[in-house]
């Protein structure tokens, strides 16, 4: 699904605004669906294709940009670099199903502030989106391994 919507409203201080870009056909629509529903969030896009998403994310630079890129093409690590290198003030969150060894670390190498598994509640993935938004730089993040970095 390609779409793509911007408010235009001044965000409050307490909103976090998130692009969705997921390879995974269904699933960003399905994110932006819950996520509408959740105080804190405003999802300002989503979409299935990497490029449309890349545009979106240069266009509208929001706070969180939740990703998640299948393993083909350039190697993962290169599409998120690439990604964090278009949006610079956006954090950029891999939103994924599986993280082989060493995988965590080629993506926050890569500019990746966290990565997140895709085996939780959508509300607590929003709360962890909320959290990453509203990082000021000082305050630690907690990777999907519940460790500080």
């Amino acid at each position: 699904m390609r779409r793509a919507h911007y408010s235009g409203s001044m965000k409050t201080e307490h909103e976090a605004t998130v692009l969705i870009v997921d390879e995974h056909t269904g699933i960003p629509k399905v994110l932006a669906d819950h996520f509408g529903r959740i105080p804190g969030i405003r999802v300002i896009g989503e979409t299935a294709n990497v490029m449309l998403g890349a545009e979106l994310a240069h266009q509208f630079e929001p706070d969180v940009i939740l990703a998640d890129f299948r393993r083909t093409g350039p190697p993962r690590a290169e599409t998120y670099r690439w990604l964090c290198r278009i949006s610079p003030r956006s954090r950029v969150v891999a939103h994924t199903s599986y993280l082989p060894n060493g995988d965590e670390r080629a993506l926050r190498e890569a500019g990746v502030a966290v990565c997140i598994l895709k085996n939780g509640s959508v509300k607590k993935l929003a709360e962890r989106i909320i959290e990453i938004a509203l990082f000021d730089g000082k305050t630690r993040v907690m990777t999907s391994a519940g460790k500080e970095t």
